[in-house]
């Protein structure tokens, strides 16, 4: 059974304001295996420019979706992790993979 999406005013919105760029999801999408440090995210993002990952990251810890764990103090060195409110992203980004390979055209 398919559910009705409801007409509530700005969810739609608000959930592509998060994940609507072009690396976010992919971000997501790699944190959700586990937590991984800049250059980890950085190497697996093929394409993505430093300061473009630095400004997703940002967003996603001000959003909530993920938080910057220290794990080393000299030199400072942290990991990204999901946060609960980003692994519930997961189920949305596991249709949105299941829809693409359906209409993909290759």
């Amino acid at each position: 059974m398919v559910r009705k999406l409801e007409k509530r005013s700005g969810c739609i919105q608000h959930t592509l304001a998060i994940l609507g760029d072009k690396w976010t999801a992919l971000i997501v999408r790699d944190l959700s295996e586990a937590p991984l440090r800049f250059c980890d995210l950085e190497s697996s993002l093929e394409g993505i420019s430093p300061r473009t990952l630095s400004q997703r990251l940002d967003k996603l810890e001000l959003e909530g979706v993920i938080v910057k764990r220290l794990y080393c103090e000299h030199p400072p060195r942290s990991r990204y992790h999901l946060t609960r409110k980003g692994s519930e992203l997961q189920e949305i980004l596991i249709k949105m993979a299941d829809w693409g390979a359906r209409h993909s055209s290759s």
